[in-house]
């Protein structure tokens, strides 16, 4: 039996193991994911290669947060503020998803429900409101 307990100091015999990886896509690679990418998640892809912005921080993307030439993250994984260049292709491409969605979108990558057809000749029902990507 020891006398003390070894974790008095506040130490812990957990280590904190650096997992960190830096990894760049070569050109072949980004071929190939373009060609095989569904088209419906091809601007989700291209806005992820400009930018090296992680999953959750693309799909919850707002317009609010592109100003300036720059993209402004506040809630990131690691919990501090962050700012992502926009280049000349994604300000092209932001500048056409803008035009493409209803006024009033808050979401840059959004998506509608499916239409749905009622029976017989009547006018299809309207369209929800666009979406975040989820």
């Amino acid at each position: 039996m020891i006398e003390r307990s070894p974790f008095e100091r506040g130490r812990t015999l957990l280590l904190k193991e650096n997992n960190k990886r830096l990894r760049y896509l070569s050109e072949e690679e980004i071929g190939r994911l373009m060609a095989e990418c569904p088209k419906h998640l091809r601007r989700i892809i291209e806005c992820a290669l400009h930018t090296g912005m992680r999953r959750g921080e693309i799909l919850n993307l707002k317009w609010s947060q592109i100003r300036s030439g720059f993209i402004y993250l506040e809630k990131t994984k690691t919990n501090e503020d962050r700012q992502v260049p926009v280049d000349d292709y994604l300000l092209g491409m932001f500048q056409a998803i803008r035009q493409e969605q209803p006024m009033g979108s808050e979401y840059v990558f959004t998506y509608r429900k499916s239409q749905e057809k009622l029976k017989g000749p009547e006018p299809v029902r309207k369209r929800k409101k666009p979406e975040p990507v989820a």
